[in-house]
């Protein structure tokens, strides 16, 4: 199947799934432990029943949003991924081409294999995620390089307190050092083209993390001095040290709890996003679309308060819009198109979420994705 012949982001699964070697492929698309947390994310999101309105004029119909000042044209951005560069070469800069391109926000990840900076070149817009690292001064350099950069908003993702067991990413050879053995290489020879990628890039490094370790360091090196300062001790009162550090926006990732939603706000967070970090951390965790309603009406607005984890469909995004979501983020469906097409894969995850959204709003009666609410939702209590 041709990327553009994709009707929907598993047609995109599909063809990263037969362009990956399996051990990449697992990495990318596994979860942890018996990977429940995955099923629930997206069963949660099939339980969501719109309820559609008729007789209304939707010859005109609007998908931007504004958030933080900034009016994008559409209302999902583009997830952080970590070592994206795995699926395909410069992977993170074609996330970002693709996000610029549609003006949607691309949040580089923490892990990333490019430089902050280069992501900012090709989109001004992007934010950054931080793992917070246990040596402060590089906390320091990261946040004053950000700003540097023109990054306005910070993600500070909260829910890998603790490295999470992801059975499948050891049973298929996905672990440190990271040396392939026999049958991964062979396995890997059955997709020659990423093959071919790799042998000319070799293995992606961490670029954000070069100016903290020696030069000429080896990739598995750096990745391994990586994992000695990412997860950290994370508390409450580092979470102040970085809102006193940092001027931009600020911004919470993993939050499912009310209350940590509350203490988010308290502590001088700007907005919140309520993810399970799609599944990969916690397999008994709850879905963030079940945990959405409590953490909204705990906070109000006093934050902006967002969504990722498990939207693989359009109308997936109009329901989290239902639920209050000021705005909603895709990981999987991104990265499947840039694995399976390059930029031209991600425009098609773009396009096809676009498309749906456009449908399910136009089929509902709604044109407008502003006014998406409650009343466009199924529950049967309301109608007893």
């Amino acid at each position: 199947m041709a990327v553009e012949k994709a009707l929907s982001i598993d047609d995109l699964r599909k063809l990263a799934k037969r362009r990956l070697p399996q051990v990449v492929y697992d990495f990318l698309e596994g979860g942890c432990e018996d990977e429940h947390a995955v099923r629930r994310n997206r069963e949660a999101y099939d339980r969501q029943i719109l309820v559609p309105r008729y007789l209304v004029d939707i010859s005109q119909r609007n998908q931007s949003l504004s958030i933080f000042g900034e009016t994008f044209s559409l209302p999902f951005g583009i997830a952080p991924t970590g070592v994206a560069a795995m699926v395909r070469p410069k992977a993170d800069l074609l996330l970002a081409e693709a996000a610029a391109a549609a003006n949607i926000p691309f949040i580089i990840s923490g892990s990333s294999t490019c430089t902050l900076e280069d992501a900012a070149k090709v989109w001004p817009k992007c934010w950054y995620q931080l793992y917070i690292p246990n040596d402060l001064n590089i906390t320091t350099d990261l946040l004053k390089r950000c700003e540097k950069a023109g990054i306005s908003t910070l993600v500070v993702t909260v829910d890998v307190p603790i490295h999470a067991k992801r059975e499948r990413n050891i049973r298929s050879g996905f672990v440190r050092p990271y040396t392939p053995t026999l049958p991964i290489i062979l396995e890997g020879l059955k997709h020659l083209p990423w093959v071919w990628d790799y042998m000319r890039t070799g293995m992606p490094y961490q670029e954000n993390w070069l100016p903290y370790v020696k030069k000429d360091i080896a990739s598995r090196e750096l990745m391994a001095i990586y994992a000695t300062q990412v997860p950290s001790l994370q508390t409450w009162q580092v979470l102040e040290t970085l809102r006193k550090l940092w001027p931009g926006k600020l911004v919470v990732k993993g939050i499912l709890h009310p209350d940590d939603a509350v203490q988010c706000v308290n502590t001088g967070a700007d907005g919140i996003i309520v993810s399970n970090h799609g599944g990969r951390q916690l397999d008994r965790g709850v879905c963030p679309i079940d945990m959405f309603g409590p953490v909204k009406r705990a906070v109000g607005d006093r934050a902006t308060v967002m969504i990722d984890s498990g939207i693989q469909r359009g109308a997936d995004v109009v329901a989290a819009l239902c639920h209050g979501a000021a705005f909603t983020f895709v990981g999987r469906a991104t990265i499947y198109g840039v694995a399976a097409a390059g930029r031209e894969g991600v425009t098609r995850a773009i396009n096809i979420l676009q498309n749906e959204i456009h449908i399910a709003t136009g089929q509902i009666g709604c044109p407008d994705v502003r006014k998406l609410g409650p009343q466009y939702l199924y529950r049967p209590g309301d109608w007893s």
